[in-house]
């Protein structure tokens, strides 16, 4: 005649059969459970709606950072790519001299903060790319 399983017994069991289902049998590695997060906010585009490379920046930098004439939003702003625009932020269009260069900006104003130019989204006013 069998005797029953105790509590602990049946708990130690069960800890034994869940450990071996994680274990990955191809690289014979235990891997651990991930929990899940509840998100507290929606996260934020980080994807680029426009793509330069190293010499649309340089070209960026030289014709916008050298016009003594552009404005410049506070610093103490902080901007990330996906991001609103800063309120109180002038924005500027394109000037010629870039969109002559690097047409996909025809349409995309910027502003610049310190010594970065800051290229926006005119569908929502987004924040595009971040040339530093």
């Amino acid at each position: 005649m069998r005797k029953p399983l105790s509590m602990g017994a049946i708990a130690a069991f069960a800890l034994l059969i869940s450990d071996t289902a994680i274990a990955a049998p191809e690289s014979n590695q235990i891997r651990h459970p991930q929990f899940a997060q509840i998100p507290s906010d929606p996260p934020v585009s980080t994807k680029r709606s426009v793509n330069l490379n190293e010499e649309d920046r340089h070209t960026i930098r030289e014709i916008v950072l050298k016009d003594r004439k552009v404005q410049k939003a506070p610093e103490n702003s902080k901007v990330a790519i996906g991001e609103a625009v800063p309120r109180g932020v002038n924005l500027q269009p394109m000037p010629e001299d870039v969109t002559r260069k690097i047409p996909q900006l025809k349409n995309n104003t910027f502003f610049v903060m310190g010594d970065e130019v800051v290229i926006v989204e005119p569908k929502d006013n987004t924040v595009a790319e971040i040339v530093k």
